[in-house]
C-alpha cells in the first residue's frame, strides 16, 4: 500500500512519519521527489525533453526548478512501482501531491500553467499507484509557530502571521484540488489526522488511522 502524507509547512510530516516506523517496522519511509537516484533522474529528464521542447516552441517556457519537480515526479512514479511489492506500506513524504501542487502554485505565479498532456498522464499514472491519502493539519498559529521555531529552515520563517497563513491557505486549496483530480477514479481513500496536540497523540492518531486504509476501510 503506498500512502502519501501531505499537509502545509510545520504539520510534522517527517517526524510523524518516522515515528510510525519505529512502532511499526512494516511501515517503510523516506521515499520522496528527493534523493533519487541520479541515473534514475537522467532517464527520466531524457524522456521528458520533448515535453519541455514543445512548451518552449509554444511559448510557455518552462524554469529549470519545474523541470526539476517535474522529472522527480516520474522518477519517484517509476521507482515506487519496483518497490511497493517489497514493503507491507510506502509512507511517502512530499510525493505526487506535493510535488503537482507545488507545481501548480509556482507556475500560477507568472499566469502560465503545467503541459496539459503531461499533467494528465502524471496524474492519471498516479492515481492507479497511490493508495491513500491522510492530509495532516493543524491550527494557523501552531503552524507558524513550528515554522519559525524548528531546527529545519524555511523561506516563511520570517514572515508575519498573516504571510504565513496566506502561504499555507494556497498549499491547503492546491492540495485539495490535486487529491480531488487523483480520487476521480473512485479507488483513493482520503482521511484527515490533526496534529495540534503532542507528538505522542498525533502519532497515535496516524497509526489508527493507517491502520484503517491497510484493512480496508
Amino acid at each position: 500500500m503506498v500512502v502519501e502524507l501531505v499537509g502545509p509547512a510545520g504539520v510534522g510530516k517527517t517526524t510523524l512519519a518516522q515515528n510510525v516506523q519505529r512502532a511499526d517496522s512494516s511501515v517503510h519511509v523516506g521515499l520522496s521527489i528527493w534523493g533519487l537516484p541520479r541515473f534514475r533522474l537522467i532517464r527520466c529528464a531524457l524522456a521528458l525533453a520533448p515535453t519541455v521542447l514543445m512548451a518552449a516552441m509554444r511559448k510557455r517556457r518552462l524554469r529549470w526548478r519545474e523541470i526539476a519537480y517535474m522529472i522527480r515526479l516520474d522518477t519517484l512514479r517509476r521507482l515506487l512501482r519496483r518497490e511497493k511489492s517489497r514493503h507491507r506500506i510506502i509512507l511517502l513524504d512530499e510525493g505526487p501531491v506535493f510535488g503537482i501542487s507545488w507545481l501548480d502554485l509556482s507556475l500560477a505565479k507568472r499566469g502560465a500553467e503545467a503541459p496539459a498532456k503531461w499533467r494528465r498522464r502524471a496524474l492519471a499514472k498516479w492515481a492507479r499507484l497511490l493508495d491513500s491519502v491522510i492530509f495532516l493539519d493543524a491550527k494557523d498559529q501552531t503552524l507558524a509557530g513550528r515554522i519559525r521555531t524548528r531546527a529545519k529552515k524555511h523561506r516563511m520563517e520570517k514572515g508575519s502571521d498573516v504571510a504565513i497563513q496566506r502561504f499555507t491557505n494556497g498549499f491547503r486549496a492546491a492540495f485539495e484540488k490535486v487529491i480531488g483530480e487523483l480520487g476521480t477514479s473512485g479507488r483513493l481513500v482520503v482521511d484527515e489526522v490533526r496534529t495540534d496536540g503532542r507528538l505522542s497523540q498525533s502519532a497515535a492518531r496516524l497509526r489508527g488511522t493507517l491502520a484503517r486504509h491497510r484493512n480496508g476501510h
